[in-house]
């Protein structure tokens, strides 16, 4: 089994490097243009909030800056200077808030693929974040044209239910949603870490 994930990472590696240089022949390669996308599901449990962020870099210019970026690196650092900078793409647009304070993520993990097409450099990012007693939990986008955003509470009782948007429901062009949050009862303490993990793969 070892020696699978072993093939297919470099695998995984090959296609990434041929993808670049499917980016980097010019605008011919796409055929078509597209917009980025965002999508963003965000996930409440009882003492933090898990936020999955999914991007694909539009075709055209703000891809062509991506790959060049990651292009510009060694050789052995490409794919991770490609992970890396679509992960930043991918956060840059989201905040997310209790009662107005911004929270700080605690981990953050990024892998790195491509599009149905097999030609635009995709990133899925895990976030998480602690989540402290407030009544509004928020979640922002700067950049609403390009996002969707849906959530779901992990049966942890933090949101009030009643007053707010409905679960597991993509919410297209959204600038921001916000969701109510309940006293927390019973249960163990939640603890707040302030360490920040690098993305990885």
């Amino acid at each position: 089994m070892r020696g699978r994930r072993g093939i297919g990472e470099r695998g995984a590696r090959v296609a990434l490097a041929s993808a670049l240089a499917i980016s980097l022949a010019g605008p011919s390669a796409w055929g078509h243009n597209f917009p980025p996308l965002h999508t963003a599901v965000l996930q409440v449990e009882r003492c933090e909030v898990a936020l999955l962020v999914g991007y694909t870099a539009g075709s055209g210019e703000p891809t062509e800056r991506i790959v060049a970026r990651a292009a510009s690196q060694p050789k052995s650092h490409i794919v991770d200077a490609l992970r890396d900078t679509l992960a930043a793409y991918a956060m840059a647009p989201f905040s997310i808030a209790v009662d107005g304070k911004p929270l700080a993520p605690s981990t953050l993990h990024a892998k790195i693929g491509f599009d149905a097409s097999g030609k635009r450099p995709s990133v899925v990012v895990l976030a998480t974040f602690p989540l402290p007693s407030g009544a509004q939990l928020t979640i922002a986008s700067k950049d609403p044209r390009t996002t969707r955003i849906s959530w779901r509470d992990q049966s942890s009782g933090r949101i009030a239910l009643l007053h707010a948007p409905a679960q597991d429901h993509w919410f297209s062009g959204v600038a921001s949603m916000l969701l109510p949050l309940g006293r927390t009862t019973g249960g163990p303490a939640c603890t707040s870490s302030g360490s920040s993990d690098s993305p990885s793969r």
